[in-house]
C-alpha cells in the first residue's frame, strides 16, 4: 500500500466569519476523509472567527499582523503538524477534492509545488464575470516558503531548486473580488498602500507593477492602471510567465476603456507572442471591433473558440460567440446572428437578442 501523506490546510484570516464559515463547511468533509490537518490563523479579528473556527479544529492560532502577508503564512506553516502545506483562503470554497489524486502527485513531486483551478467572480452588476486560473498553493515548507507582503509567492529556500509545478485535481470557487463598489475599493486601497510600500523597496519589480495596475484597475482608475502597466511592461519580463500575459491583456482593456481605440492597435505588433492565448486573441478582436474593422474582429472572435481553455470563462467559448452574433446582427445577417447566440447556451445578452430578434 503506498505512503499515506497527511497535509495541513492553513487559513489565514481576520474578521470573515460568515464567508470562512461557508470555507469550513465545504472543506471540513474532504480533510476529515483524508486524514488532514486544518490549522486557522486569525490576524486580529473582533468578530465570533476564532468561537467558530474550534467547531471544525482545535488549531486555531492568533498572529499579530504586522502588514505581511507571507508572514502570517509562514507562521502557519511553522505551527502546522504535516511538512505539506496547503493554502486556502476564507473566501475560497472547494467545490471539487479530488484525494486519490492529491496523493498520487505528492508522491510524485515531492520537491515542487502543486496548483489547483480557481474560478474567481469578478467585477460587479452587469460587468460581472467569471475568471480561470491556476493557483499554486500546496508545497513541502522543507524546500519552499512565501515571501513578499503582498500578493505572496511560494518561494524556494535554495534558489537552485527552482519553481517546479505539478497540477491537482482540485477546483475552488473565489468571491473576493466581487461585492459592492465600496468594497472593492476598501481592499484596493489596501492592497495598494501595501504594494507601494514595496515598490519603495524594489521600484522596478514588474510583478508588483503588475499588481497596482491592478488594483487601480479594479476600482476603475484607469488612468492609473495604465501607468503602472506601463511601467512594468517596460521592464524585461518573461512573457511566458502568467501574470505578463494578464498584464498585456489588461493593459489592452484599459486602453479601451480610456476609448484610446488607435493606441490599442499596438497590440498587433505583439501578436506572434502573445497569440497563442485565447484571451488576447479575443482582445484583438475587441480591438479590431472597436476600430471598426469589422472582418479582423470576426477573425479573431472565431480563433478565439478554438483553444481549448480561457482565464475569463467565456473567451473561448459563449462569449466570443455571442459578439460574433452582435456583429451579424448589426449586418443585418439576422440568420448568421441567430446562429451564433444559439451556440451561447444561457448566456443572458444572448438570450436577450434572440428574444428581441424573434419579436
Amino acid at each position: 500500500m503506498a505512503e499515506k501523506h497527511p497535509i495541513s490546510i492553513c487559513i489565514i484570516t481576520k474578521d470573515e466569519s460568515s464567508l470562512l464559515k461557508q470555507c469550513l463547511e465545504c472543506l471540513f468533509p474532504h480533510a476529515q476523509h483524508g486524514g488532514h490537518e486544518i490549522v486557522v490563523v486569525d490576524t486580529g479579528s473582533t468578530d465570533d472567527t476564532i468561537k467558530m473556527c474550534r467547531e471544525y479544529t482545535d488549531s486555531v492560532y492568533e498572529f499579530t499582523w504586522i502588514n505581511d502577508f507571507s508572514a502570517a503564512r509562514n507562521y502557519a506553516a511553522d505551527h502546522a503538524a504535516n511538512d505539506w502545506i496547503l493554502c486556502i483562503d476564507s473566501d475560497e470554497f472547494i467545490t471539487k477534492w479530488n484525494e486519490e489524486n492529491l496523493q498520487d502527485q505528492i508522491a510524485r513531486y515531492s520537491k515542487a509545488i502543486g496548483g489547483f483551478s480557481l474560478y474567481s467572480t469578478c467585477g460587479t452588476g452587469h460587468n460581472q464575470y467569471l475568471s480561470k486560473s491556476q493557483i499554486y498553493r500546496l508545497y513541502n515548507r522543507n524546500y519552499f516558503h512565501f515571501e513578499r507582503p503582498i500578493h505572496e509567492q511560494i518561494t524556494p529556500f535554495d534558489a537552485a531548486l527552482g519553481h517546479p509545478c505539478f497540477s491537482l485535481d482540485i477546483e475552488a470557487d473565489h468571491f473576493s473580488y466581487a461585492g459592492s463598489a465600496e468594497e472593492l475599493a476598501a481592499k484596493s486601497q489596501r492592497n495598494i498602500k501595501l504594494l507601494k510600500e514595496e515598490l519603495q523597496k524594489n521600484p522596478h519589480d514588474p510583478y508588483v507593477l503588475f499588481q497596482l495596475g491592478q488594483s487601480y484597475y479594479m476600482i476603475d482608475d484607469f488612468e492609473t492602471a495604465l501607468h503602472y502597466y506601463d511601467l512594468g511592461l517596460s521592464e524585461d519580463v518573461d512573457p511566458r510567465l502568467g501574470y505578463v500575459n494578464t498584464m498585456v491583456v489588461s493593459y489592452g482593456y484599459t486602453l479601451l476603456n480610456l476609448k484610446q481605440y488607435r493606441k490599442s492597435l499596438d497590440l498587433e505588433g505583439i501578436y506572434d507572442t502573445f497569440g497563442n492565448r485565447a484571451d488576447f486573441v479575443f482582445l484583438m478582436g475587441m480591438i479590431y471591433l472597436n476600430n471598426g474593422f469589422l472582418d479582423d474582429a470576426v477573425a479573431q472572435f472565431q480563433k478565439a473558440t478554438t483553444f481549448e481553455d480561457a482565464e475569463v470563462v467565456g473567451a473561448n467559448s459563449f462569449r466570443a460567440w455571442h459578439n460574433l452574433g452582435v456583429i451579424y446582427e448589426c449586418a443585418g445577417h439576422t440568420k448568421e446572428a441567430e446562429k451564433y447566440y444559439k451556440k451561447c447556451g444561457d448566456f443572458p445578452p444572448a438570450i436577450e437578442r434572440l428574444k428581441a430578434l424573434r419579436a
